[in-house]
């Protein structure tokens, strides 16, 4: 145990280094560093420097290769997933003249990111795990990507060596603009180095049989799922690459545990176990996770998925083809996020309803998670360290979580964060404390049961009079013409206003919720439980951005398409068994700021082209509604 006046050395010095760097600016002092790494560099003769980069798996095959080159000599590699140009720098002035090696993997994030770290490293070795969809964006294609990467291997010396994935076409093409010596890896019996008698069934963890020339090792690591091989693999090639032998390698992997976020398990006092993979939500990541769920042993599975990103497809397709996939494998499948309801239209009729759920906010999913929870189950986390934070839902098990952020942007894990203990994020639901109109006594009529043929229609829109006679106010001028065309009175409650009465042949039931747009769904449904409606007997009015002003369009169900009130009434319910009319209001004004557009007036032009939408959503609702026996082919 390290002495107290250690750790005051420590704090104190942390503590001049952030009012230093606070002084003099981050990319002042950056940029400092890495002058200073540029003169150091010449000095180091005696290390090894190795170079990784790909798609997925850098860390991990960083990690595991520190563990391997550890067990015969000494050296430094970068922390964490720190792989930017100062932190290359950093780990350049870590390394001193005895030391054996320099491990660093490398972002390639955009085009020509990696010219100057490659230039300051310098490297004898370089390692390239896959290519991914990861940053497809800065590059357009695959090839583009494999193009960047494929710099670390062009940039070694004729007396270093290139270790490639065989099984990446990407990858292995980079051998062909080395001047180096390249040594294959992967499951091709074309690979020098190769795996074979690969198993990863939960509780056991990845073992497998290494293959080199007349060499076999068999090997058992600490990793959780198959898809590691590669970086298995292209750790144990970089160590032969230094002049290890295979079963020095060996030796070295086995003892390195799973990196932070990267297919993490954790146990709980209670008997749950946690697998964390919650560092990169990549669309094209999913099926390892997927893989891996699917062969593990426990008496109950399940999958909390995040924010996906790197979606190519629309967001509501791809979200609806994970939930299918996620339930074909687990018990209970559950998204969080913006885009979470968008998974509920993969539920089909007289399905179990809790093995899909959706909440927009990771504080409701982690109450329902640790509510669900018992001795036994296995718990994958699948999510991002920028957006989801999903750690929070394990944490709260154990301590007080307060900031239940949805929009942190803190590129770092919450049991690292000092603020996780200080109340952040959206307050518990609550009507609109904006609203200065007092319920006065209503019918008590009003919130009886709602009649099996009878109607429930739900006008979106924010309840504060500053937003009348806005975009998202639609909805609210929808239901107001209805209510007025049949004579309807509207009545006050607590939650909505109420307008009951009849159509020609059917009673409806006319609904303006009294919560802010986002709210909806909490609202709507205490009236559900207090008025005994369904989803199915419920149409939704509402605002469509993506439509052209003034185009009517209806759906028979779907997913929220982005829209928050929509998305809010989904969660609420946990289904997408809704009939909505939506009203474009789609603008060119709305691409410059969205959220100011909705909520500004509409002016006098565009006012006569929504006020014809409202008469036509009108019709549409009418005809929806019709008399019982025409409503049921709606």
């Amino acid at each position: 145990m390290r002495s107290v006046p250690y750790m005051t050395f420590i704090r104190v010095r942390n503590a001049l280094a952030w009012r230093f760097r606070r002084i003099v600016g981050d990319a002042r002092l950056d940029r400092a560093i890495v002058k200073i790494a540029w003169r150091w560099r010449p000095l180091l003769k005696k290390p090894v420097f190795i170079g990784i980069a790909g798609s997925a798996g850098k860390t991990t095959t960083k990690e595991l290769l520190l563990g391997v080159l550890s067990h015969k000599g000494r050296g430094a590699g970068n922390p964490a997933s720190l792989n930017a140009l100062p932190e290359v720098a950093k780990t350049v002035l870590r390394v001193r003249p005895t030391h054996d090696f320099c491990v660093v993997e490398l972002s390639e994030d955009k085009p020509g990111i990696l010219d100057a770290p490659l230039a300051l490293l310098q490297p004898d070795i370089g390692i390239v795990t896959v290519i991914g969809n990861d940053h497809r964006s800065a590059f357009s294609t695959h090839e583009g990507i494999a193009g960047e990467v494929g710099k670390l291997i062009a940039s070694l010396p004729s007396t270093g060596t290139a270790v490639l994935n065989a099984d990446d076409p990407l990858v292995i093409a980079m051998a062909a603009h080395s001047a180096a010596r390249v040594m294959s890896y992967g499951l091709s019996p074309h690979a020098e180095l190769r795996a074979e008698e690969i198993s990863s069934d939960w509780p056991d963890r990845l073992q497998m049989t290494l293959v080199y020339g007349t060499e076999r090792v068999k090997i058992r690591t600490r990793l959780c799922g198959t898809h590691w091989v590669p970086s298995v693999l292209g750790a144990i090639g970089g160590g032969l690459a230094t002049g290890m032998t295979l079963a020095e390698c060996a030796v070295g992997i086995a003892n390195v545990a799973p990196f932070d976020g990267r297919m993490q398990p954790l146990d709980t006092p209670e008997g749950v176990t946690f697998i964390r993979d919650d560092f990169k939500p990549s669309l094209w990541t999913f099926e390892a996770c997927f893989d891996f769920m699917k062969v593990a042993q426990a008496k109950r599975k399940i999958i909390v998925i995040g924010e996906i990103s790197d979606v190519i497809a629309a967001k509501e397709v791809t979200y609806k083809r994970i939930a299918i996939r996620a339930q074909e494998i687990c018990d209970v499948t559950i998204f969080v996020g913006q885009w979470a309801s968008s998974a509920l239209t993969a539920r089909q009729p007289g399905e179990n309803e809790k093995a899909l759920r959706a909440f927009s906010h990771v504080r409701d999913a982690a109450e329902y998670v640790n509510s669900i929870t018992r001795e036994g189950d296995l718990v994958l986390l699948k999510g991002g360290i920028k957006k989801d934070h999903l750690l929070r839902i394990i944490l709260a098990r154990s301590e007080n979580i307060a900031c239940w952020r949805d929009d942190c942007a803190r590129d770092s894990f919450c049991n690292e964060c000092p603020h996780r203990s200080k109340p952040s994020g959206l307050a518990a639901l609550q009507p609109a404390t904006s609203i200065t109109e007092i319920a006065a006594p209503f019918p008590s009529t009003l919130l009886r049961p709602i009649e099996a043929d009878e109607q429930v229609i739900v006008g979106l829109g924010n309840p504060e009079a500053r937003y009348a006679g806005t975009p998202h106010n639609v909805g609210y001028e929808v239901v107001d013409q209805l209510a007025a065309s049949l004579g309807l009175t509207w009545e006050v409650t607590p939650e909505a206003w109420i307008a009951r009465g009849s159509s020609p042949g059917r009673a409806i039931c006319l609904i303006k919720i009294r919560m802010a747009m986002n709210l909806t769904g909490a609202g709507l449904k205490k009236l559900s439980d207090t008025m005994a409606f369904s989803p199915e007997q419920c149409i939704f009015v509402f605002d469509d951005l993506d439509l052209p002003l003034g185009t009517v369009r209806t759906r028979p169900r779907g997913s929220a398409g982005g829209h928050r009130g929509v998305a809010s009434i989904l969660e609420a319910f946990q289904t997408d068994a809704f009939r909505r009319v939506k009203v474009g209001v789609g603008h060119a004004s709305a691409k410059l700021d969205r959220v100011k557009y909705v909520l500004t007036a509409f002016d006098e032009e565009n006012r006569t082209i929504i006020d014809q939408a409202i008469l036509t959503a009108e019709a549409r609702l009418l005809e929806m509604i019709g008399p019982p026996s025409i409503a049921k082919g709606h």
